[in-house]
């Protein structure tokens, strides 16, 4: 002890100015900690791998290896341990939960990425380097943020992943929505990111709204969000006695059909238009009379359709001459309100009587995706989007570090091929044994006849078509 004061003390001298003194200080100690971590690692692996021989395994070679925790960088060796099935085990990387191919820490990957999900990767790398004694640029944090998106990705998406749930929750309300929500993709592509998400109600906390036991599922390819959302639904809730109420904007891919299939099984389902959508349809198409707005929205709330088509014709007739473009407008709105008017009678009107009610709320929770995905000019490919979508939704979800916390990256079945892939590989890549041969043998037929003769003609065609090269 009295040596580490006395060297601490000398490295506070070296520096004249406050910032570089309290710098130096937090190298001194990643460092002094680095070097008594490197030694409990030590002590650590052979503790392991003497539990580890008396279930058939025995130390193969040891190796080095460099990780970055949070608080350092630490170079340490380990042994490789292997058994009669030729099993490879790291004993002391699996109990340290750091996973192959990876130079940082299961607390690095997610520090790093919850930090990615809400602020550019540029600002990412400077908050690394304002705060920590190791550095990581912005390309670092982008391929730590998509490694740690497709591990999240491989565990939430697999067979067994609800295989431990037993019972299952019975709700009276179950409040089911989805909605898509466009991003800018590289090469002026166009991504859209497919929505659904789920809740039981909402309750007051403070001055705010709060959804209750919320579940978020979000992709680029719909058909596999709605899976995801369908195979989530089906684990945890027995939906015999549960009243499904959903929401959505009936663009394509969340017509109430698609509701429908989410909510087999269920007691009733009731399906609604969402009024944000309805609205903003008609304000579109009422801006040449916004005096008559306010009256729409009146009696699309009262659920009265003399009203509605009262509002059309009082709209037709402040339409002066030539106007088409107007008539148009309102003849397009009167078919989109009678197509959407069977989904926009209130939960009152249909014996509906939560109070803890939550409907409409799909275009607020795009915030957390649009906040971090879109403006400032933002490109994203399909892979980091995707990645940096799984990241928010596991966050959200409350099931970032139970995935995390899980020391394959990928289920059992996969590891299993990943290793008769590794194996193929290998057996690939072998040189095969040279074995000499003769070369090609020349063939002719015999001798003795006349070369003008048919047969001799042949004979000659033969013995050209079938010479040997010179060079065998």
């Amino acid at each position: 002890m009295d040596s580490i004061v006395t060297d601490l003390v000398e490295v506070m001298k070296k520096e004249r100015n406050f910032l570089a003194r309290e710098r130096a200080m937090m190298i001194f100690f990643a460092q002094l900690i680095a070097t008594i971590t490197q030694l409990a690692f030590q002590t650590l692996d052979e503790e392991i791998c003497a539990q580890w021989k008396k279930e058939g395994f025995r130390v193969d070679r040891k190796s080095e290896r460099t990780i970055t925790f949070l608080f350092g960088t630490v170079t340490y060796v380990r042994r490789r341990m292997k058994n009669q099935a030729n099993d490879i085990r790291y004993p002391l990387d699996e109990f340290l939960g750091i996973r192959k191919g990876i130079r940082y820490s299961s607390l690095v990957l997610r520090n790093v990425s919850q930090l990615g999900s809400m602020m550019v990767y540029r600002h990412v790398s400077q908050a690394i380097d304002c705060l920590t004694s190791w550095r990581m640029s912005h390309q670092n944090v982008q391929q730590l943020v998509v490694k740690t998106g497709e591990l999240i990705q491989a565990k939430s998406t697999h067979e067994s992943r609800y295989d431990g749930i037993i019972t299952k929750k019975k709700v009276p309300y179950l409040y089911l929505e989805g909605d898509g929500v466009k991003i800018n993709g590289q090469k002026k592509q166009s991504l859209e990111v497919h929505r659904f998400q789920v809740c039981e109600g909402s309750q007051k906390v403070g001055n705010r709204s709060e959804m209750i036991a919320p579940h978020f599922v979000s992709h680029l390819n719909r058909k596999k969000a709605y899976k995801e959302m369908m195979a989530y639904l089906q684990a945890y809730y027995d939906l015999s006695h549960t009243v499904v109420i959903s929401n959505s904007d009936g663009g394509s891919g969340y017509e109430k059909a698609v509701f429908d299939e989410l909510a087999l099984g269920c007691l009733r389902h009731e399906h609604f238009r969402d009024r944000y959508h309805v609205h903003r349809k008609m304000k579109e198409r009422m801006a040449f009379v916004p005096q008559l707005q306010h009256r729409m929205i009146r009696a699309i709330a009262h659920y009265d359709w003399q009203e509605v088509q009262l509002v059309l014709d009082t709209s037709e007739s402040l339409i002066e001459e030539k106007e088409a473009e107007a008539l148009e407008h309102l003849r397009l709105l009167h078919h989109y309100l009678q197509r959407s008017w069977p989904y926009l009678k209130s939960l009152k009107a249909r014996g509906i009587r939560d109070p803890q009610a939550c409907i409409g709320t799909i275009e607020s929770t795009h915030r957390k995706i649009t906040y971090r995905m879109k403006r400032q000019g933002r490109l994203w490919t399909k892979t980091g989007a995707q990645a940096m979508i799984r990241v928010i939704d596991s966050l959200r979800n409350q099931e970032f570090e139970g995935w995390l916390n899980q020391y394959e990256a990928l289920p059992d079945d996969v590891v299993a091929q990943e290793k008769r892939w590794q194996a193929m590989k290998r057996w690939v890549q072998k040189k095969p044994h040279f074995q000499a041969h003769e070369g090609a043998f020349k063939g002719q037929m015999g001798e003795g006849k006349a070369k003008s003769t048919p047969l001799g003609q042949f004979a000659k065609g033969l013995n050209q078509l079938i010479m040997t090269p010179n060079y065998l």
